[in-house]
This record gives structure tokens, C-alpha cells and sequence, in this order.
């Protein structure tokens, strides 16, 4: 974590830095289990497990390191935390 915030759901890591200032335009690759970990051992903000689906989506994590977000986003989906359009970006 970083100033308290999981690297990995950092949208001022992730987008303002690396993508808007540095000018990265690869893809984000979180850690092994650490989109889980944001869940399991940090808590952050107590979110759910499909409500840290869209927490690491939306900050730009592209690409997980484990089965965390595939075992979760359908919750995240039917639940309306994030749509088909914010997988679809990650993936672009």
C-alpha cells in the first residue's frame, strides 16, 4: 500500500501517475493475489469482495495476478458495480 491505498486500487497511482503524467499506455499487472489482498488482509474501506472487483478495475489494474477479480466480477456485475464496458477497457 501506498499512503494507505492498495497500489493495485490506486486510481492517483495508476491513472494520474503512471498513465496521465508518465505517459504509460502498457498494461497494469497487480501482484500475485494482491487484488485478493486488498480484500482478505487489508480491508480497505471494508468493501466486498465484488465491490473491490471494482475498486481495482476502476483505479486501472488491468490484468490479475491470480483468480481473484474472474472469480468475482460476475458479482460485481449483477450487482451493478461495474459494467461489461469497464471490463472491455481493461482489456483494450
Amino acid at each position: 500500500a501506498l499512503n494507505g491505498v492498495p497500489t493495485c486500487a490506486s486510481p492517483w497511482l495508476l491513472q494520474t501517475v503512471a498513465r496521465d503524467e508518465w505517459g504509460f499506455d502498457g498494461y497494469v499487472t497487480s501482484d500475485c493475489d494482491a487484488d485478493a489482498e486488498v480484500y482478505v488482509h487489508h480491508h480497505y474501506l471494508n468493501h466486498s469482495k465484488a465491490e473491490v472487483v471494482r475498486d481495482v478495475l476502476k483505479a486501472g489494474t488491468d490484468v490479475d495476478c491470480g483468480n481473484f477479480v474472474p472469480s468475482n466480477a460476475r458479482a460485481a456485475l449483477k450487482s451493478n458495480l461495474i459494467t461489461v464496458g469497464d471490463i472491455d477497457k481493461r482489456l483494450s
